[in-house]
């Protein structure tokens, strides 16, 4: 098995635990907006900036402390889900980071950018809300396609709120919040 060889500095390691207390705290300070999150964009900066490898291990750390303490109640397959979901977004995250978007050349355009992650975070929501919603499905014997319809098209509408948060999310703050933790870390080059 090849573990991968991480070259992190001490300031790398403190913003990762600071993305991923963010992560925890911020989903605790929402409760009171269904599905409405910044987890899934912190992670998936996080993958961004840090590679893949952090990005999944960040989402799948931020999962682990919020499931076990989630006022929403607590079912081991249906948390196993929610971290393996999370940590997609880090993983898509670290490997459009590796694309190298180079942010800082003249011929960069913010807005298409800034589209492309708007659907990366629809595309992700839409995986992860599937993919949560099968595993209750199956663990709690609920047909599908009634998980499914209640997630989404049942007030309080939980998959359309988190799809199009994460779409609004993703188009508004990947760059800005990208470029500032690119700037925490030393700049473009680090």
């Amino acid at each position: 098995m090849n573990i991968p060889v991480l070259h992190l500095t001490v300031k790398d390691i403190s913003l990762i635990t600071t993305l991923t207390a963010l992560c925890v705290g911020g989903s605790y300070a929402l409760i009171g907006l269904p599905n409405i999150k910044l987890m899934d964009l912190v992670i998936f900066v996080t993958g961004f900036v840090f590679g893949a490898y952090i990005g999944a291990t960040t989402g799948a750390l931020a999962w682990i402390v919020y499931g076990i303490i989630n006022p929403f109640g607590f079912s081991f397959p249906v948390w196993l889900s929610t971290i393996v979901g999370e940590a997609v977004f880090g993983i898509v995250g670290g490997i459009l980071g590796r694309v190298n978007y180079k942010t800082s050349e003249k011929t960069f355009n913010t807005f298409r950018f800034s589209l492309e992650m708007g659907l990366w975070g629809l595309i992700l929501s839409i995986f992860y809300d599937l993919f949560t919603n099968t595993v209750f499905a199956v663990v709690f014997d609920v047909p599908l396609a009634a998980a499914i319809v209640s997630g989404w098209f049942i007030p309080p509408f939980f998959g359309i709120l988190h799809e199009m948060s994460n779409l609004i999310l993703f188009f508004s703050a990947v760059y800005p919040v990208t470029k500032i933790i690119k700037n925490l870390r030393g700049g473009d080059k680090a």
